[in-house]
């Protein structure tokens, strides 16, 4: 399994929009569940699902991400809550142990062997009827303005980090659907939500600080790798500066949403 690429960005955007990042499946949870959030990274989604069932389990394969969950969890004082140091292809679970499992923002970095794995998994540890639910991106929805070349490198950077085996990788939302259904799931609810990192001026400053500290912060590796050039990671750079400096600047990352049921 190809290891989750825990950049600082990400992390502190997971950190800032935990709870939004689940909310469309909060309608279909209760007090009495017991979940299992796989692909935890600093825990944030988990801790606010926590709030909504009667216990919640995180589990990632970074061990500095479930460090840091875990000093979230101590810091809230949330006793239904507890994180684990595992793989989602291999949970450490008896069968049926869980009434729902949710993905966000993980199965679409998988190469097909581990998607499949990882939601034989989720089916293995889920009850009769338990729920699935998983959030993923698709960049066939986002909405950019102005329309700026080095920004649009700037996304194309991003997913040369992440150096997908699957070309359709990057319009993975829209299929959740269908491939949750071909592992064995019943589909029940569709949907999409974007995350707007433009809502006023404040919110498109961090957007161009965060867009930065991920180039800077990856930019190397796709160096060494040859995957870029020095030039390529500044002009986006320069990218978001320039969209950063539009007062009326847009930014609208689609996130494709399903739930499903375990027959």
């Amino acid at each position: 399994m190809r290891p989750i690429r825990h950049d600082s960005s990400i992390v502190e955007f997971q950190r800032k929009r935990g709870g939004d990042c689940a909310a469309f499946f909060v309608p279909f949870l209760t007090s009495g569940m017991i979940l299992l959030d796989a692909g935890c990274g600093p825990g944030t989604i988990t801790a606010a699902l926590a709030g909504l069932v009667a216990k919640a389990v995180g589990v990632d394969i970074e061990p500095n991400a479930i460090a840091a969950a875990d000093r979230l969890a101590a810091a809230e004082s949330l006793t239904n809550l507890s994180f684990v140091e595992a793989d989602m292809t291999a949970l450490p679970f008896e069968d049926e142990a869980f009434d729902a499992v949710f993905f966000h923002a993980v199965l679409y970095h998988q190469s097909q062997a581990v998607l499949t794995r990882a939601l034989a998994e989720a089916r293995r540890v889920l009850k009769p009827g338990g729920l699935i639910a998983t959030r993923d991106a698709d960049v066939g929805g986002n909405v950019l303005h102005p329309d700026i070349d080095g920004v649009r490198l700037a996304l194309d950077l991003w997913q040369r980090w992440y150096e997908h085996d699957d070309p359709d990788a990057l319009r993975f939302g829209r299929r959740q659907s269908s491939i949750l259904r071909a592992h064995g799931f019943t589909p029940v609810w569709t949907g999409a939500s974007y995350v707007n990192h433009s809502a006023d001026a404040t919110s498109r400053s961090e957007a161009v600080a965060d867009a930065r500290r991920s180039l800077l912060g990856f930019g190397p590796q796709l160096l060494r790798k040859g995957l870029a050039t020095d030039d390529e990671i500044q002009t986006a750079l320069a990218g978001w500066d320039a969209w950063g400096r539009d007062p009326d600047a847009v930014y609208f990352r689609c996130r494709c949403e399903c739930v499903a049921r375990k027959d």
